[in-house]
């Protein structure tokens, strides 16, 4: 896959890359994570951390391990959202290592694998973006039942698990929102012609939401993200036609249920096969994303994305109703 060169010369060895953490009262994920990273093979790396103000024991974590190795590093965060809080890094990282040329973003809930950033950072060069392997390290079957949201169809780009060239922070930053500012840059960069590449050597292991409550609350959470971006974008109208038209194909496919049982009843056994196959498509595929897939996370695909695409598009509308 081609991608458009932001800098076509080879990494130079002396060129240092920057691990961008966000967290927040995630102290003992922290931990595992630090310890994740300070172990890997590729060594010329610092790691900065952005706290978005920590009510747990984070500060003592950093605190602790930046004593240990001078390559941890951290600050504060002074705004609020993940948006802000990654512009903050960026202009961390610009005014104390002007000499990085490339972020690595990740979350305090992520592990990685021993050869992650070897691998991303070979994989990086000629690309202005790469994304790597999110494995859902859950035994939860709704957890399990998001690897698409983090892997994408085909294999796309996670903000929490990416490789950014620093050469585009010169012409963008992130959105100001509380979520979803990862996607919204990358659907900017590939509207400029950019292409997100996807290295599977680089295998990040996270945690996501295991409770349809969180899970509801994620979602509205995205929604929230979306909508500010949109709203002063002015991109309103184009956001809730994306989201009506998902939702109209999956409310017409369930109203179709009832014609079916009160009309056709021998059409059935058609009716089931299109979401079983769907279910089984999502299951297997699934596989080399989750680890230890169960077989019960088979009937969680398809009730997950209709409540995630039917929350997303009725909470953009609510707030679209009552906007202030």
């Amino acid at each position: 896959m081609e991608g458009k060169n932001i800098n076509s010369n080879p990494l130079k060895e002396e060129e240092k890359i920057i691990v961008g953490i966000l967290n927040k009262d995630c102290a003992q994920q922290l931990k595992q994570c630090l310890d994740s990273l300070l172990n890997q093979e590729f060594k010329n790396f610092e790691v900065v951390v952005v706290d978005g103000g920590s009510k747990d024991d984070s500060l003592c974590v950093l605190q602790d391990y930046s004593k240990k190795d001078e390559r941890v590093h951290y600050f504060i965060q002074k705004s609020k959202g993940t948006g802000m809080a990654r512009n903050e890094l960026i202009e961390y990282v610009k005014e104390n290592f002007p000499e990085c040329s490339k972020i690595v973003w990740g979350d305090a809930e992520n592990v990685y694998d021993p050869k992650y950033l070897e691998n991303i950072v070979a994989k990086s060069k000629g690309f202005s973006v790469v994304g790597g392997k999110n494995v859902i390290d859950s035994k939860n079957p709704l957890a399990q039942a998001l690897w698409w949201y983090y892997n994408g169809f085909p294999e796309g780009v996670s903000g929490n698990n990416e490789c950014v060239d620093m050469g585009i922070y010169k012409k963008h930053k992130y959105a100001n929102v509380i979520r979803g500012e990862d996607y919204i840059l990358h659907q900017q960069l590939v509207m400029e012609g950019h292409k997100l590449h996807k290295c599977l050597e680089a295998v990040c292991y996270i945690k996501t939401v295991e409770t349809f409550s969180d899970f509801i609350s994620w979602t509205r959470k995205k929604a929230l993200g979306l909508f500010q971006w949109a709203y002063n974008e002015k991109k309103i109208i184009s956001l809730i036609r994306h989201y009506l038209i998902f939702n109209i194909l999956i409310w017409t496919y369930i109203l179709l249920f009832f014609i079916i049982v009160l009309f056709f009843p021998f059409l059935l056994a058609l009716y089931f096969a299109f979401p079983i196959m769907l279910s089984f498509y999502f299951w297997q595929k699934g596989k080399s994303f989750v680890r230890n897939m169960r077989k019960i996370t088979f009937f969680y695909f398809l009730p997950v994305l209709l409540i995630h695409f039917s929350v997303v598009f009725f909470e953009i509308l609510k707030l679209n109703l009552f906007k202030k």
